[in-house]
């Protein structure tokens, strides 16, 4: 007993530790849609900027996204579509897009050359066939309303940043799916700390597949997709090395402009983590057993324990559940997610342990990782060039 009542003091104590230090942070990153309106771009001065959209079989979420770029008023606006070997009608929703909008271009991929990944592949050649001095790399199922990207870019350039990444409005359909998007938020944002990104002197370090902007300087400075080709945690992987090779980065919220759909159902989104989970683990089990042990004992143990034990462990493991309701609470004006979410938080984040463990005990078994279709050998993964510092 006495030391379970140890393990709850630590327990709260973390929890009480990341949680200070959390919603001080978020409260420091401004809202992309609380931007004066002096800001919204539209000047004849404005820098060319290029969406790059990696896209495979995306043919049944592209065509709208295609649509809300249409609807953004920018000079010098272009729209590279990358179809990166698909089997389905995305390369005819894209020329489609581009017959009725001269800004969009298409660009078809017919064969991956050795040593990429089929994503790192696909936006590499997105960005050197794009014109832009600016480019912004987001994916086929983020939705945009008017003006988003005009906001981020004259943000970007007011705050003197080479890379800006704004975090979508995350929609889920069910419960369950909505604890475990909450969940993975969360935690996401406890480990990349996201706050931390703009100070020079932190290796805090953020990038998100949705929604990075990010300066043609720059990312050719840093080698671009072709210095994380074997990363499936591209996005990532190129903020890292933006950060760490010294260029000016933030984290904003996109709040009601940048918004994605992430996952249809949770067994999509178990599945989909499948492919980069163990990459952010730098393909380490020691360290993945680690952390799904700590998620186990941190975030689901505390409200099996306020059930089942009794006496100080008990209240102990109670102030732990509560402080997980404040967090979820506190966020939730600005998530839009219910705050009574926060009592299906321990399904959440044990699908999120059981995300990673699979996608861990699946390149072990088979060596390889695999991604829509193409496989990809868990030792050259492992090498050198699949390192994203």
């Amino acid at each position: 007993m006495a030391m379970l009542v140890v393990l709850a003091s630590l327990t709260l104590l973390l929890w009480w530790v990341l949680t200070l230090d959390w919603a001080l942070g978020v409260r420091r990153m401004a809202d992309l849609a609380d931007s004066p309106e002096g800001d919204v771009g539209g000047a004849a001065d404005a820098p060319r900027l290029s969406v790059v959209i990696a896209a495979r079989d995306e043919a049944a979420t592209l065509g709208p996204t295609l649509a809300m770029l249409g609807s953004q008023q920018l000079p010098g606006l272009e729209v590279v579509v990358v179809d990166d070997r698909s089997h389905d009608g995305t390369a005819a929703v894209a020329a489609a897009a581009a017959a009725r909008d001269a800004r969009v271009r298409l660009v078809r991929v017919t064969e991956l050359p050795p040593g990429w990944l089929g994503k790192t592949h696909a936006l590499q050649v997105g960005a050197d066939a794009a014109a832009g001095s600016w480019l912004l790399f987001t994916d086929a199922d983020v939705r945009f309303t008017p003006g988003a990207l005009a906001r981020a870019l004259a943000y970007a350039r007011r705050r003197g940043l080479d890379h800006l990444v704004a975090l979508p409005r995350l929609q889920a359909r069910t419960p369950l799916l909505r604890s475990f998007v909450a969940a993975f938020a969360l935690l996401f944002a406890v480990h990349t700390r996201p706050w931390r990104a703009p100070e020079a002197t932190s290796r805090a370090a953020i990038g998100i597949g949705a929604f990075g902007l990010v300066r043609r300087g720059a990312y050719e400075a840093v080698g671009g997709h072709r210095a994380i080709r074997l990363r499936p945690d591209d996005d990532l992987s190129l903020g890292r090395r933006l950060k760490w090779l010294g260029f000016a980065q933030e984290a904003v919220f996109g709040g009601d402009l940048v918004a994605v759909e992430w996952y249809p159902d949770v067994r999509a989104a178990v599945k989909g983590l499948e492919k980069n989970a163990f990459a952010g683990m730098d393909y380490s089990v020691w360290r993945t057993a680690a952390v799904v042990t700590l998620l186990l004992l941190t975030n689901v143990m505390p409200f099996v324990a306020a059930v089942v034990v009794s006496g100080p462990a008990r209240w102990l493991y109670l102030l732990t559940v509560a402080t997980v309701a404040f967090v979820y609470a506190y966020d939730a004006p600005r998530s839009r997610q219910a705050p009574w979410l926060f009592v299906l938080h321990p399904l959440g984040t044990a699908l999120l342990a059981l995300a990673l463990a699979r996608s861990t005990a699946a390149a072990l078994i088979s060596g390889e990782v695999e991604w829509r279709g193409t496989r990809y050998s868990l030792e050259e993964l492992r090498g050198g060039r699949g390192r994203s510092g």
